[in-house]
């Protein structure tokens, strides 16, 4: 394992240099994600008996090398191309401040979407207990009790869009913060109820990359402030600091959403999720022979997005479920979460590994490219940052396509709409 981890933290000096010293570019966020793990799950080596298989260390680290590759490639392609166009960046242009008083009525429809979505939780499982009944919804939703919850078709979307309002509430408050050096209640509220609005569903995963998402849109307001070259140090100390602050909200957020956390240990809980991926990995790749031939093209990659094809398409589309069993490691129960490796070996072997890191790395660098092209608001900013934060959680599994669907573009749509409505110019502006 000490060998695994050193090799990535060679692999993220080499994508901090080769990105200008950027904390949020794709390849720093990917490597940087992997080898927080690999230093847990050296930690952890003893406890779980981990004996880390070439095959695993080679799947690992050749895949971060790709990463970093493609990622340099498109970036000096997409150089290339806009050379003879580039203008002159301008200054950092504020956001006025008629903005901020308008998502006072933001903040209004929030809360009613709140209220309805406790209300039709309530109704659908016929449980009054709020905490009891998300944490229902979860377990039947995972396939881990037999249960039948039949919510509406509105609830999936009215909570998308109480997260999209507060991730771009999110940009302004901390805007106000960074720039204007003030504290505004209610975009606070606001960001407050984006971040709080996932947790409805019994998970926490929508939440987790909410959190990152501002924190990459915050870096994006400080280094525009300044110069994108200017050093990181403060920035990686906040990060620490910050990442030290969640790991203790992270074990406590499991209470509310009806988890039993009594005979919790913190460090085995936080282990267990943001380390035991990579041991689970190696399991999987010591255990089993892959590509596993299935009925489905893709069942585990693209698990949200099949779904949404087969209506488009008009093929049927049999009912599964994923395949990602809980693992005990030496007495220790380690999850049944593989980083995004486990599903792409799973449906198509080395081979997927080759193709989809040039996909992820390729959408992730372009995007960051639009995203930096100017400075101040923009809907490729929220774009990116979510992209980012996808891939920055690819330590732990395969969020970046399960989170890139359909929802993802009523998530950018509803981006659009709010900036024409809340951006608008006021007529005796």
């Amino acid at each position: 394992m000490i060998f695994l981890t050193l090799s990535l933290v060679l692999l993220t000096l080499l994508a901090y240099y080769l990105n200008n010293r950027s904390l949020i570019s794709p390849s720093i966020l990917f490597c940087g994600g992997m080898t927080i793990a690999s230093f847990i799950a050296w930690i952890n080596q003893i406890a779980w008996n981990l004996e880390l298989d070439i095959r695993t260390f080679l799947v690992i680290t050749l895949g971060a090398l790709e990463f970093i590759i493609v990622g340099y490639v498109v970036n000096f392609i997409f150089n290339t191309i806009s050379s003879g166009t580039r203008a002159k960046i301008a200054p950092y242009k504020v956001i006025p401040e008629y903005v901020d008083k308008r998502f006072t009525s933001i903040l209004f429809i929030q809360v009613v979407i709140l209220c309805l979505a406790v209300f039709t939780i309530r109704r659908a499982t016929g449980i009054s207990n709020l905490m009891t009944a998300i944490n229902y919804i979860n377990y039947v939703q995972n396939g881990f009790i037999k249960g039948q919850i039949n919510l509406p078709g509105y609830f999936g979307l009215i909570l998308l869009f109480n997260s999209s309002a507060g991730m771009m509430a999110g940009y302004v408050f901390l805007e106000n913060i960074i720039v204007k050096r003030k504290f505004n209640l209610i975009l606070f509220f606001n960001l407050l109820l984006g971040l709080a609005t996932p947790l409805l569903t019994g998970a926490r995963g929508d939440s987790i990359v909410f959190l990152i998402a501002l924190t990459i849109l915050g870096y994006f307001i400080v280094k525009e402030q300044h110069n994108w070259n200017s050093a990181n140090t403060k920035y990686v100390v906040l990060g620490i600091i910050g990442a030290i602050l969640f790991v203790f909200v992270f074990e406590w957020s499991a209470s509310l959403v009806g988890r039993n956390m009594e005979n919790s240990n913190l460090g085995e809980y936080i282990s267990t999720y943001m380390g035991a991926e990579i041991a689970n990995l190696n399991e999987f790749i010591k255990n089993r022979s892959f590509p596993i031939k299935e009925e489905i093209f893709g069942q585990q990659t693209f698990v949200t997005i099949l779904p949404t094809l087969s209506r488009v398409f008009r093929f049927a589309l049999p009912d599964y479920k994923l395949d990602i069993p809980f693992q005990i490691l030496n007495g220790h129960n380690t999850g049944n979460v593989a980083t995004m490796f486990y599903s792409w070996l799973y449906d198509f072997g080395y081979m997927g590994i080759g193709i989809l890191t040039i996909v992820v790395s390729g959408v992730g660098e372009v995007c960051y490219k639009f995203a930096k092209q100017s400075n101040g608001f923009g809907i490729m900013k929220l774009v990116y940052s979510y992209i980012g934060a996808l891939i920055a959680l690819s330590f732990f599994s395969n969020r970046f396509f399960e989170n890139l669907n359909v929802n993802f573009l009523y998530m950018i749509i509803s981006w659009i709409v709010l900036k024409y409505i809340l951006f608008r110019r006021e007529k005796n502006a």
